[in-house]
């Protein structure tokens, strides 16, 4: 299954004992291209968001490029994006950038919670209010 233009897929393999979880990874590049991966956590290998990117593309063709972990909601929009497995740090310079990728990609919500390294998490609804759009 692939959605956004084919720019989301879904990875499947052997299911491990656990609990169901969505998760996935945002892969954004310097130019602003973005695409994503989605997984049941029971069914990647080691369960993190790492191993799931590498299955899904291989490793990342650019240095620039970088890997955010993200956690699904029941309606697979993103509910919390991070650094997390994927190691590369989540900046507020960021913010901006993942917003529009999340949002061209259509899984952004008001709900997404962005955890930032170098300041305080960002709601987007909250965000929103806060600088009137």
């Amino acid at each position: 299954m692939a959605t956004a233009g084919g720019r989301i897929t879904w990875e499947h393999g052997e299911r491990r004992a656990g609990p169901t979880e969505a998760i996935g990874v945002l892969e954004l590049r310097a130019d602003g291209q973005c695409r994503a991966v989605f997984a049941e956590r029971v069914e990647v290998d080691g369960r993190c968001h790492v191993l799931l990117a590498r299955k899904a593309w291989g490793g990342k063709d650019a240095l620039d490029t970088r890997w955010w972990s993200l956690v699904l909601d029941g309606r697979l929009k993103v509910a919390t994006i991070r650094n997390g497995s994927c190691g590369d740090a989540l900046r507020v310079a960021d913010v901006p950038r993942i917003v529009s990728a999340l949002t061209d990609l259509d899984l952004l919500t008001d709900d997404t919670m962005i955890a930032v390294d170098d300041g305080p998490s960002v709601i987007v609804g909250v965000m929103k209010r806060e600088h009137g759009a």
